[in-house]
């Protein structure tokens, strides 16, 4: 694609994201062939976006680092996307199913990061971040169906689109301590007081920071870069329930607490 193209395609999603109309099949000359492709749509994706209600990006979500959502989707690696700081809500938050194509909801570990990565953090081990993290966070990532039929798109179309994110809730910062070990920590999803699935930190690429490791070094060759301040969610260690009427939503953790969504007609 050149760049005309890949601006053309950054446009379209950005209307069809504010409208909330249907994203069927891209015409061919607005389609990615490569998930490096996708990644400059989105990079314009998130230009047109910045002067809108759904803001800037204040962070990253990672999709597809669990077996379950690898299984679910049928991709076997790692997908990013933006967070924008329109939709980031702390603690709690209510959205209105009418405002929304089809919404679905992950429990999912988040961290904000004390300090910048560098470019070569990606060949780190998982441990040594943990001190680049000043807190972690029990989080739901509100997904959205925005297409005809996702599963005929592919993993590049998807990628150029956020790879479904909506929004996202975290729940009280928690600081990392010396006793605290994410890996071994359960996350539980439960709807109207019901648990309806459940993981282990484990889940995520077998240490949650191997995702940030895996984000840095996606970035890095995308020429960007992670820096304090920045939100990242992880990965899901359930596979995603779709929301189709009223309900309230909990994401709980052993340690992390819980991040809540009540979803109104």
């Amino acid at each position: 694609m050149n760049d005309k193209e890949l601006q053309d395609c950054g446009a379209f999603l950005a209307e069809m994201r504010q409208s909330e109309r249907p994203i069927g099949e891209l015409p061919q000359s607005m389609r990615p062939a490569t998930e490096s492709e996708a990644y400059r749509i989105q990079d314009s994706l998130h230009a047109r976006l910045a002067s809108t209600a759904i803001g800037d990006v204040a962070g990253y979500k990672i999709g597809c680092t669990t077996q379950v959502m690898q299984q679910y989707l049928g991709i076997d690696q790692p997908c990013r996307g933006a967070m924008y700081a329109g939709r980031l809500a702390h603690g709690r938050a209510d959205i209105s199913l009418g405002t929304y194509r089809r919404l679905g909801v992950e429990c999912e570990v988040a961290v904000r990061l004390a300090r910048d990565l560098p470019p070569d953090a990606s060949n780190s081990n998982p441990a040594d971040l943990v001190g680049a993290c000043d807190a972690w966070f029990a989080s739901i990532e509100i997904v959205e169906d925005r297409y005809e039929d996702y599963e005929s798109l592919g993993a590049p179309t998807l990628i150029a689109d956020d790879f479904f994110h909506a929004a996202c809730v975290v729940g009280p910062a928690i600081p990392p301590t010396a006793e605290f070990d994410v890996c071994a920590e359960t996350g539980r999803l439960i709807i109207n007081g019901e648990e309806v699935g459940q993981g282990h930190g484990r889940d995520i690429l077998g240490h949650p920071l191997a995702a940030l490791l895996w984000l840095a070094g996606n970035l890095a060759e995308a020429e960007r870069g992670l820096y304090a301040g920045d939100i990242v969610t992880l990965g899901s260690v359930v596979k995603t329930v779709w929301i189709d009427r009223p309900a309230r939503v909990e994401a709980r953790f052993d340690t992390l607490g819980s991040a809540f969504v009540d979803f109104l007609p």
